[in-house]
């Protein structure tokens, strides 16, 4: 008898029937997100600028915002005035560094340009990037 008990284990399982045995009831755990900050780093990197520049230049500054898993992040330029662009948003698939990018166009003949540029996260947190000095005079 015993031997035809080993024979019917394979074709129960086989069948996808399994013994009747007492499992404890579990409600699905709701997934969460993982703890900690989404965004980890903020960077700007200055413009290419030289001394004198004819004016009104247009400087393109280059940022970096680092994430510790995907995320949507929207973002935004802060300047030494208090003026901010409009934001933008980007979902990034993936954690890790992403590149962003930002065109300014300032300076008028004959004066110097005396600002600085930042680069400012507002959504999943804030968080701001470093202080970019930017320093020319245009050339009349």
């Amino acid at each position: 008898m015993a031997g035809s008990v080993r024979l019917l284990v394979p074709v129960v399982l086989a069948f996808g029937l399994f013994p009747l045995l007492p499992v404890a009831a579990t409600a699905p755990v709701p997934a969460k997100s993982p703890a900690g900050p989404v965004i980890t780093g903020v960077t700007l990197n200055p413009a290419a600028t030289q001394l004198q520049q004819t004016c009104p230049a247009v400087l393109v500054f280059h940022g970096d915002i680092t994430t510790t898993r995907p995320a949507t992040v929207t973002y935004t330029w802060v300047d030494s005035h208090g003026r901010t662009w409009p934001e933008h948003r980007r979902r990034l698939s993936l954690s890790g560094v992403s590149a962003v990018s930002h065109k300014w166009k300032l300076g008028k003949p004959g004066r110097t340009v005396d600002e600085w540029v930042q680069l400012k996260v507002t959504s999943p947190e804030q968080k701001l990037s470093n202080k970019v000095p930017v320093h020319f005079t245009c050339v009349k």
